[in-house]
């Protein structure tokens, strides 16, 4: 994402100093002539190093460095950290990196600076010539002085526009906007790369390393840059499946004036919504780098080496997580508003697109907490309609759900409990079948057509309803093989099969499927995933194949691999354990995991103990005997993914229902939990449905 940068100053710097831009004497050989670093007497004259030349003696000095300092001049080429001067330096024919850029002293680092060099400025340094990790370099840098070349950017080539109007402009339309500072964001290091910039028609985020590096949050700024819609080039193929068309934000930004500091950024333009609008609304519209003002729970997720931010709907759990290139450090000023419902200036930076889909990421503005936040009786029933109700039904259904429904609805958090759910329809195809007081399921009959359900809700004497609307199809079920048999079909053959999604595949887009006669990894993508659930019986096809890495001799990973969903007879079923191999030790185990056989399809069911090893960079599982000294490491991407067992961690023997994974065509053999018991207690692998 890093752009070449411009950075417009709008007077010529001009003074003959330490940092004085003295007008250039005539080159001597080759280099550039200057005054010596000191205290701005003249003394004799010095030859400059083109970076051309510093490069070479860069190489030829390696590792180590050069005895003493050279004097090297350059022209900016951009500025990659604005607090440490970080730059590259180039003479037209070389560039070379300067690992960061001080006073002539060495006593002030580069943001201290009063008066600091910018992209096309020249520059004299004094500076160690070596290479790091054989990349030539300058080290430990000095400013002689630098000569200002910000004036001679033309701004006639930019049009003022309000940042409304920035925000529609079409790509690559250069643009000056004027606003308020509202937020600085952060790349690894806490180095500033970009901030949010307001008025009183809207918002953007400008990228720009040396504009962050120059403003605080309150400036009032003037910046030109040019109208962009980023996206990672590795996701681009991936956003165009789902109409993302990426960021809205400026690049190759100019700071053009200050006006004022301490102010407050405009909020009249600021909408009203929610988290669950702000997700739930179609990448058509594209909401990025806009602001909007939502009531939202913050909750702190700590990880290892990192710390997560999510910002969730008043559910506490219909959200998404902040955008952080810091490892959470940007944001740590949120750890007070942990658990607390806040008015949160929310804004979605962009979007991370993959073959599954697409999810906002955020940025928070400016977070307060409400200490005395309330809702209406009125807010109640149609918070309870809209968070409770509307998430039991699906767009369509290709058969009877047999569907338990909600009959009350009550939230510890919001402060209220007993609001009465009632459901009613005149469609035909539609039952309501009351077995008990609390227990209310809706049943279709077999038929198609469009369906409306009218749902009711009471609360204190107040009411509301809301309409679901859904399809039913009325689909035949196809002829499928059971999944023995398609586990013994040659690799590349299409298979369908059906069964019963029996737990998550962890680390995979994927689940296991289960039909009596055997189990196999059925892999596919999230939005396929995202219509079904643990339990029901569905009807898949794909390729049956082993996943295995090209030129390996391995046996690999029995799967059907980019599978489709044919029909979903959902349902709740237990799963069939007949199949299942109990005679083994987890000593028989541990063999096994060693020998090169197609062991991906078997599922065994041991005694043995779960232990967590973490350090500051990652955490990881295993199976382990009572020793502690004799493991299975759990495959997974990292150690979150099997947090749902840390209550099992300890001394207690387990019952452990695994079965042995190599999607990596590694030795020996990874384990996956199906489910794990402590004699009173079953957790199921629910990766991927939670």
């Amino acid at each position: 994402m890093m752009k070449k940068l411009f950075i417009l100053c709008i007077l010529v710097l001009s003074f003959s100093f330490v940092f004085g831009c003295n007008k250039n004497p005539e080159p001597d050989d080759g280099g550039k002539v200057a005054d010596n670093e000191g205290d701005g007497n003249k003394q004799d004259e010095i030859k400059y190093l083109t970076v051309t030349e510093a490069y070479q003696k860069a190489v030829e000095a390696g590792e180590s460095g050069t005895t003493d300092r050279h004097y090297v001049y350059g022209t900016v080429k951009n500025i990659t950290n604005s607090v440490y001067g970080e730059m590259y330096i180039t003479d037209g024919t070389t560039d070379l990196h300067v690992y960061g850029v001080y006073s002539s002293d060495g006593e002030l680092k580069y943001s201290e600076m009063e008066e600091k060099p910018y992209s096309g400025d020249e520059v004299y340094l004094h500076a160690i010539l070596k290479t790091y990790k054989g990349t030539p370099e300058l080290g430990s840098s000095h400013l002689v002085k630098f000569v200002s070349h910000q004036s001679e950017i033309d701004l006639n080539d930019y049009t003022e526009v309000t940042i409304d109007n920035a925000r529609k402009a079409e790509v690559d339309s250069k643009v000056i906007v004027n606003g308020v500072v509202s937020c600085i964001t952060y790349a690894n290091g806490m180095k500033p790369n970009g901030i949010y910039l307001v008025d009183e028609t809207g918002s953007i985020y400008i990228y720009s390393v040396e504009v962050a590096g120059r403003v605080k949050i309150g400036d009032k700024v003037k910046i030109a840059g040019t109208k962009t819609l980023y996206i990672l080039d590795s996701e681009k193929d991936n956003a165009a499946i789902f109409g993302y068309t990426g960021s809205i934000q400026l690049q190759d930004a100019i700071f053009v004036s200050k006006e004022s500091e301490n102010n407050e950024f405009n909020k009249s333009w600021i909408e009203t919504s929610t988290v669950k609008k702000m997700i739930s609304t179609p990448m058509s519209e594209n909401i990025t780098t806009n602001i909007y003002k939502v009531k939202a729970i913050i909750n702190r997720v700590p990880g290892s080496g990192f710390v997560n931010y999510y910002i969730d709907d008043l559910d506490n759990k219909t959200g998404s997580y902040c955008y952080s290139l810091c490892n959470g450090g940007d944001f740590s000023y949120l750890n007070e508003f942990d658990g607390k419902i806040c008015d949160v200036y929310l804004s979605a930076l962009n979007c991370k697109a993959t073959k599954s889909g697409t999810v906002y990421r955020f940025v928070p503005i400016l977070v307060e907490v409400d200490e005395d936040f309330t809702m209406t009786d009125e807010e109640i029933c149609d918070f309870a309609l809209e968070y409770f109700v509307r998430p039991q039904f699906r767009a369509e259904y290709d058969s009877n759900p047999e569907l338990d429904l909600i009959t009350s609805a009550n939230s510890e958090l919001l402060k209220f409990s007993g609001v009465e759910i009632t459901y009613e329809s005149q469609n035909n195809l539609v039952s309501f079948d009351e077995r008990g007081p609390e227990d209310l399921v809706m049943n279709l009959e077999k038929g198609s057509g469009d369906i409306k359900i009218t749902v009711s809700a009471k609360y204190k004497g107040k009411s509301a309803s809301l309409d679901i609307e859904f399809k039913l199809n009325d689909k035949d079920v196809p002829t499928t093989l059971t999944i023995s048999e398609a586990i013994a079909a040659q690799d590349g053959t299409t298979v369908t099969v059906r069964g019963i999604v029996m737990s998550g595949c962890v680390n995979q887009t994927a689940f296991y499927l289960n039909d009596g006669t055997g189990v196999i990894a059925v892999r596919t993508d999230s939005a396929t995933i995202k219509n079904i659930g643990l339990g029901n019986d569905i009807i898949i096809t794909g390729n049956k194949c082993h996943v295995l890495k090209e030129g390996s001799s391995m046996v690999g990973q029995v799967c059907i691999d980019n599978a489709t969903l044919d029909l979903n007879l959902l349902g709740n079923h237990e799963y069939d354990t007949s199949t299942f191999i109990t005679d083994k030790t987890f000593a028989d185990l541990l063999e096994l995991i060693q020998k090169d056989e197609d062991l991906t399809t078997n599922v065994y069911v041991v005694k043995c103990y779960l232990k967590k090893v973490e350090s500051q960079y990652y955490t990881n599982f295993y199976l382990t005997d009572e020793t502690k000294t004799k493991d299975i490491y759990l495959y997974a991407g990292s150690g979150s993914q099997y947090s749902i067992y840390n209550e099992f961690l300890g001394d207690t023997e387990l019952t452990v229902t695994l079965m042995l994974v190599n999607w990596n065509s590694k030795m020996p053999y990874r384990a996956c939990i199906i489910s794990a018991s402590n004699g009173e207690k079953e957790i199921l692998n629910n990766y991927n449905f939670r």
